[in-house]
């Protein structure tokens, strides 16, 4: 086996451990910051601002679909959680 090859492989192994390592780190850090919150304030949003305007959407585009009502209860579900609590998991751009 050549010296470039085993340079790459080596190189190949560092980045993905690497990745692994920072998705790994930033991931138990975003859970540390769930149950911070869920033990100061016994919840915190269910969902991000994005997952909420797809709700939002969806609910505009179909106003009587069969699952808009569980939707408007999910939203109902979001405001309430945001008016209770003074800490939000998710970064709010108006908040």
């Amino acid at each position: 086996m050549s010296t470039s090859a085993i340079v790459v492989m080596v190189a190949s192994i560092i980045a993905l451990w690497g990745v692994a390592i920072l998705a790994l780190v930033y991931s138990m850090r975003q859970e540390d910051r769930k149950l911070v919150l869920l033990q100061e304030q016994g919840d915190f949003e269910p969902f991000s601002p994005a997952a909420q305007r797809d709700i939002e959407d969806w609910i505009r585009r179909h106003p009587e679909g069969q699952d808009a009502d569980e939707m408007r209860e999910l939203l109902d579900a979001q405001q309430r959680s945001l008016q209770r609590n003074s800490r939000q998991f998710y970064l709010w751009p108006d908040a």
